[in-house]
């Protein structure tokens, strides 16, 4: 049974599994803790209760960033595993921090440096277990200690490769498991004629609400010896877009249709994009 948006039906029962509609509710920006938006982990976990006490599943998988299953889990007394659809989020002593992009320090001088600055990062991380422990003290539960309560301590399954892992110390509930490529069925597109070399623009979905990368790719290459296929993810752009002759531009697409037949793929380097390019 598989519990989320009710936009994702269709892609839910076309892989032959149960459906459930998920509460929805308002994500960004994000609310405040203790505003009535921002109680809706707890209320989303109340909502889902009945469902699992019904099922009394073996156990919930859930995702890194929806607290409401996590907690309904717990709250029912159901095993729980998390999915981490990118890299591993806890930070190994002396290395970068989450999502930095740095490449791993190569001296004692560079490690020291990134353990001086943990206590930096440790300011956010007791914010966001406050505003967890909250959430679970609306629900019955017992705050928590520990950062990354979001992560279940029994098993998470990190969907990355490993070689973009940084080296560290995994925890023995920690799986490393490969991307899980899934994409929701889209019908393919015509792609510019000519046997040249394919070059795929695929910005990200919510960092480039001007379409900055799609302009400024399409006009780098407009004169280069090269075919173009750019996608503006649905951002509809502020003002028009100028597409050269050897380009097409869509506003989605499929990369199970793209990424085999490119050459070469300039995104953001979001993980979801490079995980499928360099698979």
């Amino acid at each position: 049974m598989v519990e989320t948006w009710e936009e994702r039906r269709a892609a839910v029962e076309g892989a032959g599994l149960g459906f459930t509609a998920a509460e929805e509710y308002r994500m960004f920006p994000p609310p405040e803790p203790d505003s009535a938006d921002g109680q809706h982990a707890a209320e989303a976990a109340r909502a889902l209760l009945p469902l699992i006490e019904e099922m009394r599943p073996h156990v919930c998988v859930s995702d890194i960033l929806t607290l409401a299953p996590a907690l309904a889990a717990e709250v029912a007394g159901v095993p729980l595993a998390t999915l981490v659809p990118h890299i591993y989020p806890v930070v190994e002593p002396g290395q970068p921090f989450f999502a930095i992009g740095l490449r791993t320090p190569r001296t004692g001088l560079g490690r020291a440096a990134w353990r001086a600055g943990q206590r930096a990062l440790d300011v956010g991380l007791e914010h966001g277990r406050r505003d967890l422990n909250l959430q679970r003290q609306r629900l019955g539960l017992p705050p928590l200690l520990r950062f990354h309560g979001g992560i279940s301590p029994d098993l998470a399954l990190v969907g990355t490769y490993p070689q973009l892992e940084y080296p560290r110390h995994w925890p023995a509930g920690v799986e490393v498991t490969g991307p899980m490529s899934f994409e929701v069925p889209h019908p393919t597109i015509d792609l510019p004629p000519g046997d040249r070399p394919l070059i795929l623009v695929a910005p990200s979905t919510a960092h480039d609400s001007d379409n900055h990368l799609v302009r400024t790719a399409l006009i780098a290459l407009a004169e280069e010896p090269v075919r173009v296929v750019a996608t503006t993810n649905r951002v509809v752009p502020q003002h028009p877009i100028e597409v050269p002759t050897n380009a097409v531009l869509v506003d989605w697409l499929s990369y199970g249709q793209l990424m085999p037949a490119a050459s070469l793929v300039v995104s953001h380097g979001g993980h979801g994009t490079v995980a499928r390019a360099l698979g």
